[in-house]
Formats: C-alpha cells, sequence, structure tokens
C-alpha cells in the first residue's frame, strides 16, 4: 500500500494577540530602565535647579521673584543640565554603563532569529538540515543587522538627549527671565521630562518590536535565496484596544518580506507597532500552505476584535 504523502504543517503562530511579537519580557526590562533613568535624571535637574538664589520681591501686587544669577552662570547651569541629560538618556554613570539600550536590541534580534529557526525547521525539512541558530548569529549577514539596529537606535537616544537638553535650557532659562515662581516653574521641568519619556517609552517598544521583525524577515528571506525554500510572512495583529485598523485588517493575510517592508516604511506605522509576522511556505502555485483550521480561527480573531472596538 503506497504511503500517503505528509500533511505540510501550518507555521507557528503567536497565541497571545497582545504580544504578537513575543517581546513583552524585554520591554519590560527596557521599560523599568528607562523608568530608573528618568527618575535620577529628574532627581538631578532638580537639584541644579535648586542651587540657583531665589529672592522674594517685597511687592504684594507683583507676585515674581528674582534669580540670582549672571548670564555666565546661567550658561554654566546650562553646561551641567547637558551633561546630566546626556549621562541619563545617552549614556551612563560610566563607559561601563554606555549605550545601554544596546543588549536589549541584540536579545530582539536572537529572539527574532530563533523564533524563524524553530518555524523553518518544524515546516521544512530541508532547512531543518542546513540552518541552525548558532551558525546564524555567528553569519555576517546576522552582524551586519545587529550593527544596523546599533546605529538607529544611537541616533534616538542621542536625538532625544539633544532635544531633551534644548528644552530644559529653554524652560528653565524662560523662567529666569520671567522671574517665575519656584514652584511653577519646577512643574514646567518636570513636564518637561515627563514628555521625553513618554518619547523614550515609544522609541524602546518600537526598536525593539521592529528588530525583531528585521530578524524575521532576514532569515525568511535567507532561506527562500540559499535553500530554494519559497515562503511568505503571515501576518498575525496585535489585537489589542489601540491596534490601527489598517494594522488589524491584515490578521491572517500573507505578504512577502518587501510589501511587509514597504508598509513599515510608511508613515508612522513601525510606531507603536506590536504585531508580527510569521513565515509559512507556499505551493507550486505560490498560494500559502495554511490550515482550515489556523485560517478560521485568525478570521475569528478579527472580527472579535472589530466587533469588540467597533473598527471596520
Amino acid at each position: 500500500m503506497a504511503r500517503r504523502a505528509p500533511v505540510p504543517r501550518s507555521p507557528i503562530v503567536p497565541g497571545n494577540t497582545a504580544d504578537r511579537t513575543g517581546t513583552a519580557g524585554i520591554l519590560r526590562r527596557m521599560y523599568a530602565m528607562v523608568n530608573a533613568r528618568w527618575t535620577m535624571m529628574a532627581a538631578e535637574v532638580l537639584s541644579i535647579f535648586a542651587k540657583i538664589p531665589v529672592y522674594q520681591l517685597n511687592d504684594l501686587r507683583d507676585p515674581a521673584v528674582r534669580y540670582g544669577l549672571t548670564p555666565e552662570q546661567l550658561a554654566g547651569i546650562a553646561e551641567e543640565l547637558g551633561e546630566t541629560v546626556q549621562r541619563w538618556i545617552a549614556g551612563g554613570r560610566s563607559t561601563d554603563y554606555a549605550l545601554w539600550w544596546e543588549p536589549y536590541q541584540q536579545e530582539a534580534a536572537q529572539l527574532g532569529t530563533a523564533q524563524s529557526v524553530t518555524n523553518l525547521t518544524r515546516l521544512s525539512t530541508v532547512y531543518a538540515a542546513a540552518r541552525s541558530l548558532e551558525q546564524i548569529v555567528y553569519s555576517e549577514p546576522y552582524i551586519n543587522r545587529i550593527k544596523q539596529a546599533k546605529v538607529r537606535g544611537y541616533e534616538h537616544w542621542t536625538g532625544l538627549a539633544a532635544e531633551q537638553r534644548t528644552k530644559l535650557a529653554t524652560v528653565i532659562g524662560q523662567a529666569v527671565a520671567d522671574g517665575t515662581n519656584p514652584v511653577v516653574a519646577r512643574k514646567a521641568i518636570v513636564e518637561a521630562l515627563g514628555v521625553s519619556k513618554g518619547r523614550a517609552m515609544l522609541y524602546a517598544q518600537s526598536d525593539i518590536t521592529n528588530t525583531l521583525r528585521e530578524a524575521r524577515w532576514a532569515e525568511s528571506d535567507a532561506a527562500e535565496e540559499e535553500l530554494g525554500i519559497r515562503t511568505a510572512m503571515l501576518w498575525t495583529s496585535a489585537l489589542i484596544p489601540t491596534t490601527r485598523a489598517w494594522h488589524a485588517s491584515r490578521n491572517g493575510k500573507t505578504y512577502s518580506t518587501t510589501e511587509v517592508r514597504a508598509f513599515y516604511a510608511q508613515g508612522g506605522n513601525r510606531y507603536n507597532c506590536r504585531c508580527g509576522q510569521t513565515e509559512c511556505l507556499l505551493d507550486d502555485e505560490g498560494k500559502p500552505i495554511l490550515t482550515k483550521k489556523l485560517q478560521s480561527s485568525m478570521a475569528n480573531e478579527k472580527a472579535a476584535w472589530q466587533s469588540r472596538h467597533g473598527k471596520g
């Protein structure tokens, strides 16, 4: 009796619709680092501001105060602020803490690669016989991707530090010039720090998830280019309240890596996105090999999200 050909397997799809990339653990630790750094930075910045002499005017009709600073002293304050901001946003307490975000990026890249290796090994015996995680992480393409991620991270964090330095210098300089009550001035300083902290959280989330996704796209490309394994990327939307409708609409659909890269290059699609993409095999006609059960499950996920949040 002839043996039946094995039934192709569907890809491994992340079951947690709130964490399709599997980066929640990395992000929790990175968010904690951002919180700690901004807390210490705020304490130092407020301490610097508190050193400025303040003189209360004896005029009940005028609630303004006078700060005892010469222009030269104000310039010194600005320099001290700049050093503080640079140290906490884009550096560290010492050279051992410099480029503090890089280990998180490296972990995301390796996690994404491991996810791809596990998935493609399950889907293809050809892939399983030819590639391993250890082989990939020591390869030149992988090392180059890590370098690119580092450059992107460096641009984000040093850019944010420059913006924060300028903003704080402006807030404090304006307070001194206007004679703003110190209590009001401190509130403005804290608000400025809060805005930059929000930006930092956005950069952390976007850099980590994008680094992981890029690792998966690259491994899908490598499987096709080096081994002739025809693949596509199955979109797994993060079905949470803040997900954009045009991101959620992609759940269960397949795209080429070129199409996925083009999507994330548009507008702000790469920011605040928690969607993932999973490699799937293509048949001889170029159609994705997915079980009806998986297709139905992903369609139901999307329909439930649309119904729950009133988004089409």
